[in-house]
């Protein structure tokens, strides 16, 4: 493992390809396992003056591991000395932080967080700002406290994740056994749904897709009386909704379990993410993956399960949005004026109407 990631040029051809450079910047992020484990080495190799990542254990792995292999990789990569971990939250570190990463392990940016941060400091998410969980982040006051977030546009280059969205899927198709039969898709757009589903068309699947944003071949309303006359000829099912909370699949959602077991016992189910009751699924003695079905929100099949690529891509543009906005901070401009500064020279995403910054 270590010689594999000792050659991964990825790294050094994401900062090129975002024009990443954080010199005389500080960042907080995390330290984390799996396809996770390079993030905080990109931050430092992209030139960050310093580098603070915190970890705690967690299901995947023991924080005293997580510090043992980042610290190895950050030699391997010749960034130890830009490097400080962290085994909790630390108030110090994040007082002197010019970009705040809405990392795992960072997370909730809460008032606690917030109220540490120095006026210039910025957070990028991640992820596009329709995605924000407000149980996780208090955006609200963020803004009371001029603290400017914004995030990152994945939906057109430079940092284009649907094809990832599109390998994501064939990957848990063929996890799930897929061996060429129909497919249905149960998602909206902006993501995951509609790249899925295009990727799949591309490469000649047949697929039906249904929406609640009525783009798609069904709508939900149409769903249940479509399944109940079509069911029988799917041979895999994928809950890809990231955006409605509706119950998909279970008692009193779109599609009972009942029902996919009367009409197509040999069903298979893939969950990426959406509003399904794990628990009927279990009990449905019905083919599914993953085997942990996650809350309405989070992914329950993610993308690092292909890897480090998809993980590290969004985390440099990440970067590439917090570089453009603290630099635009630090160099004095408003809070206005650094998210039109980011908007214009970076992947950066907008909040909609009232918590938008421009």
């Amino acid at each position: 493992m270590t010689d594999q990631i000792r050659l991964n040029p990825l790294p050094a051809r994401l900062i090129e390809k975002y024009n990443l450079n954080l010199s005389g910047l500080t960042v907080y992020t995390e330290a984390a396992s799996g396809a996770y484990l390079l993030t905080p080495i990109l931050a430092a190799l992209a030139g960050a003056e310093r580098v603070f990542a915190q970890t705690h254990d967690s299901q995947f792995a023991g924080a005293g591991e997580v510090l043992a292999r980042t610290r190895e990789m950050a030699a391997i990569y010749d960034v130890q000395d830009s490097l400080e971990f962290l085994d909790r939250r630390c108030h110090r570190s994040l007082a002197v932080s010019d970009i705040v990463t809405n990392s795992g392990f960072v997370r909730p940016i809460d008032k606690d967080l917030i109220d540490t941060l120095k006026p210039t400091a910025v957070i990028p998410l991640m992820w596009e700002t329709w995605e924000l969980r407000p149980s996780e982040f208090d955006l609200g006051l963020c803004k009371d406290r001029d603290i400017l977030v914004l995030g990152t546009n994945e939906q057109s280059p430079p940092c284009d994740m649907s094809r990832y969205a599109g390998l994501l899927a064939l990957k848990l198709l063929f996890d799930l056994g897929f061996d060429g039969g129909k497919i249905l898709v149960l998602g909206s757009d902006p993501l995951p749904a509609g790249p899925m589903v295009d990727y799949m068309r591309r490469i000649d699947i047949d697929v039906t897709w249904a929406s609640a944003e009525g783009n798609g071949d069904l709508d939900y309303e149409s769903l249940g009386e479509h399944f109940d006359a079509n069911g029988s000829e799917y041979d895999v099912m994928i809950i890809a909704e990231h955006k409605s909370s509706q119950l998909l699949l279970g008692k009193g959602g779109l599609i009972e379990f009942g029902t996919i077991s009367r009409l197509n016992p040999m069903q298979k189910i893939g969950v990426i993410c959406g509003n399904v009751c794990g628990l009927g699924l279990r009990e449905s003695e019905l083919r599914f993956c993953p085997q942990t079905i996650a809350p309405v929100g989070h992914l329950s099949y993610q993308p690092y399960l292909m890897g480090p690529r998809p993980v590290l891509d969004l985390y440099a543009a990440g970067l590439k949005v917090g570089e453009a906005m603290a630099c635009a901070r630090l160099a004095g401009f408003s809070v206005r004026e650094s998210a039109t500064e980011a908007l214009n020279n970076s992947p950066a995403m907008d909040f909609q109407e009232g918590m938008a910054w421009v």
